[in-house]
């Protein structure tokens, strides 16, 4: 390891550890690599607009909205209503609505933050009234918001189709039967803990609620559909979607459901315009180190390295998976994205790992990374909802992150589950 790769990596450790914005720090620890190089600084404003200037890039603050505006034109009461409607009788009922409110929200906000927060503040409490242990509670809305990055639309796929020039359609679809898989694995998770604790039952089933809770949620479930059917079928690209996705919620939640007003969709834009702008930034500086890094051939040493401990596809993608959710303990997936992923491209590459495998593989560990301390997002956030220690939300969440590495490794062995459906539409 040469002194300009030492500096580089020191640097962006130091800049972490200092709480520097991640963009700013990563930018810092480039111009630092660079001049110590002697590298020409032009290269810096070439490199920013180059990792900035993608049409596909669209497609990002287009979903964000689609999801913000989703999320607060009335659409969480009824989708965990038609969620209770359906296994409110089951023991442990209020456990696994939360698990179906999750799934159907994966298909409008694309975000596990977002899914957390929407479904949270509202379950959270209900579970807790009825019985439920805090820990208990937070750890299955933690674990079962990482769907909402898996089943599409996903911010984490439109990134990955960024960074790896994979079809985002395609990712779309690759990610419908894990993210079934990981909700019916979680269900049975809490299904079993709660006969365990004694949780309690909800209501009593009642088909004439389950037709009308369907009924009244069926105009948002149908979002996710539009947006799979028009890119499927080759109507509109992602991005066009992400616009579609946009105009559809502004519909229903104006003159459909009447509870998306002007100060809703004033804050749903500067919700999204910040989000964007943090991705956007930490983007266009991840590829200004992403070039001093392939100048340093860290890219090729990686999988020079991993080949000489196998050539073994499978066993690759385990050393792989090993590595982003070692990485996603210290990283939020856009940065473990932006950063480790492009380093590992070549090695998937060069072992011949079918793209749509290689992607789902990644937002498999991303989703990981959001359920683990020090930076789990997700379990951040339903722990300040939850009021509950993170360390015991943690302890609860095991079995949940388990659900999630069972499909991981279900992926890795056999591809067809993240293939076939793709590779059929399209």
């Amino acid at each position: 390891m040469n002194l300009g790769l030492i500096v580089l990596i020191t640097a962006t450790l130091v800049g972490l550890a200092a709480f520097i914005p991640l963009g700013f720090a990563l930018g810092i620890a480039s111009l630092g690599y660079m001049l110590l190089q002697n590298a020409p600084l032009s290269i810096i404003p070439q490199q920013l607009h180059s990792g900035a200037n993608n049409y596909v890039l669209l497609a990002l603050p287009l979903f964000i909205l689609a999801g913000n505006l989703m999320n607060t034109g009335g659409i969480t009461r009824r989708i965990i209503r038609l969620a209770k409607a359906m296994v409110g009788h089951v023991r442990g009922g209020l456990a696994l609505v939360n698990i179906i409110a999750s799934m159907f929200f994966a298909g409008i906000s694309g975000s596990a933050v977002a899914d957390t927060g929407a479904v949270g503040q509202v379950l959270i409490p209900a579970m807790k009234k009825e019985g439920y242990s805090g820990r208990f509670s937070a750890a299955v809305t933690s674990s079962s918001a990482t769907i909402g990055i898996i089943i599409p639309p996903s911010i984490p796929m439109v990134l990955h189709g960024f960074v790896s020039s994979t079809s985002i359609g395609r990712l779309f679809l690759a990610g419908l039967v894990p993210g079934i898989l990981v909700g019916l694995f979680q269900m049975a998770v809490a299904y079993r803990v709660s006969k365990a604790r004694s949780y309690p039952k909800a209501d009593n089933f009642s088909m004439h609620e389950l037709l009308s809770a369907t009924r009244d949620a069926l105009l948002a479930l149908l979002l996710p559909l539009i947006i799979l059917g028009f890119i499927s079928f080759g109507i509109t690209t992602p991005t066009e979607a992400g616009a579609v996705a946009v105009l559809y919620a502004m519909l229903i939640g104006f003159f459909v459901y009447r509870e998306l007003t002007l100060k809703d969709l004033y804050e749903g834009l500067i919700g999204t315009v910040t989000t964007t702008a943090i991705i956007m930034i930490i983007l266009a500086f991840s590829y200004l180190l992403g070039w001093a890094l392939s100048r340093q051939r860290v890219p090729q040493a990686i999988a020079k390295t991993v080949l000489n401990l196998t050539e073994n596809p499978q066993l690759a993608m385990l050393l792989i998976s090993g590595l982003l959710i070692v990485a996603g303990t210290f990283l939020h997936g856009a940065p473990l994205q932006l950063i480790v992923v492009p380093m590992l491209l070549p090695l998937a590459n060069r072992l011949g790992i079918d793209p749509l495998q290689f992607g789902m593989v990644v937002v498999l560990c991303v989703g990981i990374g959001q359920q683990t301390p020090p930076v789990g997002s997700a379990l951040f956030v339903t722990s300040s909802i939850s009021g509950e220690d993170i360390i015991n939300v943690s302890k609860d969440n095991l079995p949940f992150v388990g659900t999630i590495l069972l499909v991981l490794l279900m992926v890795i062995f056999f591809p067809g589950i993240s293939t076939f459906i793709p590779n059929l539409l399209m």
